[in-house]
């Protein structure tokens, strides 16, 4: 009996070392336009729901932005020329919020641009949270607003498993979805005034593209 009660102790005991202490606020993505000519500063911030201090370390998974761009990162703590592929910020109070910052400056060369990091607490890597950076000119399209596209919606955007396409025109057209290497991963009509339903959840995580009506439409994929 006293065997039993102690197992059932430890594994308690081991499910609250892999609870997770934090939060990225107001949540996992950050969308923002970056002006031109001009540094533009975009932060995550990540809220300590413990009532203990913290230390955060991350990893850089994926990124995608023009080479004309100047992208440089800070955590709580440093600050990095580029984005190096790791990093562990400075211990946190419950009363701090950690962040990461992106300073990008885009000079006149418009565009999007994604950044894809996993964050954890020092000591308890199972429990990750992943977040985004969907940054844009002005003129080009969010990669997370749902926006027509010549009378075309797509939502939800960033897509995890199922994705909408809705021709909001009255005519039929057709229509195909690239990944970021130009490989085909869908095609098909999509008839006036109809909701055609995909699932994406074979897909790579990243950016595709969606090709219609001579426009080109920027599809974020996460796990």
């Amino acid at each position: 009996m006293y065997k039993a009660l102690f197992l059932l102790l430890f594994y308690c005991c081991s499910l609250s070392v892999e609870a997770q202490s934090f939060q990225a606020t107001p949540g996992p993505l950050l969308s923002q336009v970056v002006k031109l000519e001009q540094a533009n500063e975009c932060y995550l911030f990540f809220e300590n729901t413990s009532s203990d201090s913290i230390q955060l370390r991350w990893k850089r998974l994926d990124m995608s932005f023009s080479p004309e761009w100047t992208v440089d990162l800070c955590d709580f703590g440093l600050c990095y020329v580029g984005i190096p592929a790791s990093g562990t910020m400075s211990p946190s109070s419950a009363t701090e919020q950690p962040y990461l910052k992106l300073i990008v400056q885009p000079g006149a060369t418009p565009g999007a641009a994604w950044f894809w990091f996993r964050v954890w607490e020092t000591g308890n890597p199972a429990a990750f949270e992943d977040v985004y950076f969907s940054l844009y000119s002005p003129g080009v399209t969010s990669l997370s607003h749902i926006e027509p596209m010549q009378n075309i919606q797509v939502f939800p955007n960033p897509a995890t498993t199922q994705l909408n396409l809705e021709n909001q025109s009255r005519n039929s057209t057709t229509a195909q979805i690239v990944d970021a290497q130009g490989r085909l991963v869908w095609d098909g009509e999509l008839p006036g005034l109809q909701r055609k339903q995909i699932d994406c959840s074979n897909w790579s995580a990243g950016p595709h593209f969606l090709l219609a009506n001579n426009k080109t439409y920027t599809i974020l994929r996460v796990p």
